[in-house]
């Protein structure tokens, strides 16, 4: 476990790496509560195909940049020179965002709308915008954007294109960064990372298919998969390397990746979209929502665009590079509806808020957005809430369960949980010597109840065992834990 200090001092239950030993205890995923749409894309320039969201707050709002792109039977609408245009929303509070009029781009003989970009160089798939802030970045390139372009596919001619703009409004093409050493044919995602003073760039590329890992279902012979490159300067990048899932048996399809740090901790988190094609099970098809119609079209002209199911996983990891996956998902189409259970249904936007409760007197919670109705209607932003650092915890049931630590130092003289019990279930803390042994004076008894941000109370001060190794022994009965902090 690592050392604490002051300016890292939160742990997250999501993975098993702090625990030197546990029974009892698994690893929980918890499931986003439904909200409601935060943004209607119904405008001419937006419909069906609004896609590959992205938050970013800009010191005083947030920002959703999206994808506008209409449908015309299911296929990319290209209408008046339209190749897709990308668009922005504001909004102060998380819950509901407006767009606002730039009356940059002309659509249809008016400029009234929110497209920050429409590029007549080719059909924009995607693109990925950023806030850099590696403190040595021009300002100028404050804002950048990843944009994949097809040369040749044939050939993997393939590159990503990079537009940089001073406001993340006006953009401006400066060149390709990599070519032909990806596919990009999705969201790719770029960031600096401070803690190693690189970018990293998680981008989409395709592998061969390992049979011995394919799943039942699986019947095409190539995978599509996420790969890492790093960069100093934003000019010369590392050779791609792919993502690392230990000994996971299975090959997943990845259709977005969306790894970001969660918030000040060393735990990246990613919520990819996971693309899975149906057509060996199609005689179920007739039961599910037809998209008004679209889909026997999809299936008998496009095949997979019909057939096809996407849904989002978990994966979480310690340094960006080897991950731990969930093969359960995360995000189901859910209840069918008449216009989900679809390829590129429910895409999660990148990106999350903390947000005010709905509920008075409850603390604040993690908001995301999803895209809902997908080839089936105009697309509508949906946003969904967890509890704070609420994708994972430490479970127990009610015959409960026991974890010690691995020995780790720690500043400060508080120590407060994420945690909730039923009534009958409780949380128990007591801290031990780097042998192992109970130190006197150091137990938190049994804690229920529900809280984001409870102290544990110890009968001597905490602050006396600062930067002195110690364990933690964590007893637990239908209860689940998802993080602590030392303040």
């Amino acid at each position: 476990m690592k050392e604490y200090s002051s300016k890292l001092s939160k742990e997250l239950f999501w993975d098993f790496s702090v625990a030197e030993d546990y029974r009892g205890i698994y690893k929980k995923i918890h499931s986003p509560v439904r909200k409601g749409s935060a943004l209607d894309c119904a405008e001419e320039w937006e419909g069906e195909h609004c896609c590959y969201g992205q938050i970013i707050f800009d010191g005083e709002k947030y920002r959703l940049y999206y994808r506008g792109c209409g449908a015309n039977g299911g296929v990319w609408q290209k209408q008046n020179g339209e190749h897709g245009v990308w668009c922005v929303a504001y909004s102060y509070d998380g819950k509901t965002f407006t767009k606002p009029d730039l009356e940059l781009f002309e659509y249809n003989g008016s400029r009234h709308n929110n497209v920050i970009m429409k590029w007549d160089g080719g059909f924009i798939d995607n693109f990925s915008v950023f806030l850099d802030t590696n403190p040595d970045c021009p300002p100028d390139k404050k804002y950048k954007a990843l944009s994949g372009y097809t040369y040749n596919w044939e050939a993997n001619d393939v590159a990503l294109k990079l537009f940089t703009s001073p406001d993340g409004i006006h953009f401006t093409y400066d060149g390709d960064i990599l070519r032909g050493c990806g596919k990009f044919d999705s969201l790719n995602i770029c960031f600096w990372d401070s803690d190693i003073g690189k970018y990293r760039l998680y981008m989409r590329d395709y592998h061969q298919l390992d049979p011995a890992k394919a799943l039942d279902c699986e019947f095409e012979t190539h995978v599509r998969d996420i790969q890492l490159t790093f960069s100093e300067d934003f000019i010369n990048w590392t050779k791609p390397i792919p993502l690392s899932y230990g000994s996971d048996p299975y090959e997943f399809q990845l259709y977005t990746n969306n790894v970001f740090k969660y918030g000040s901790t060393d735990i990246f988190l990613a919520m990819p979209t996971r693309y899975v094609d149906r057509s060996p099970d199609a005689a179920n098809f007739k039961y599910l929502p037809d998209l008004r119609g679209f889909r026997p079209m999809l299936i008998e002209k496009y095949g997979r665009s019909g057939t096809a199911i996407t849904e989002t996983m978990l994966m979480t990891s310690r340094d960006g590079i080897n991950f731990e996956r969930t093969p359960e998902a995360f995000y189901t189409p859910g209840l069918e509806n008449g216009e989900n259970w679809a390829y590129g249904d429910g895409y999660f936007v990148y990106g999350t808020i903390m947000t005010d409760s709905d509920i008075s007197g409850e603390p604040q919670e993690l908001s995301l957005y999803v895209g809902k109705g997908y080839r089936a209607r105009p697309v509508s932003f949906e946003r969904y809430t967890l509890r704070a650092d609420g994708f994972f915890s430490w479970h127990a049931d009610f015959g409960g369960g026991e974890a010690v630590t691995k020995p780790f130092t720690f500043e400060g003289n508080e120590l407060r949980i994420n945690f909730s019990t039923s009534a009958l279930g409780y949380i128990r803390i007591e801290i031990l010597d780097e042998d192992g042994n109970a130190i006197d004076g150091y137990d938190s008894h049994r804690i229920f109840g529900n809280s984001t941000d409870r102290p544990c109370d110890f009968e001597k001060p905490l602050s006396d065992l600062a930067n002195t190794p110690i364990r933690f022994r964590i007893s637990m009965r239908d209860a689940d834990l998802y993080s602590f902090k030392f303040m």
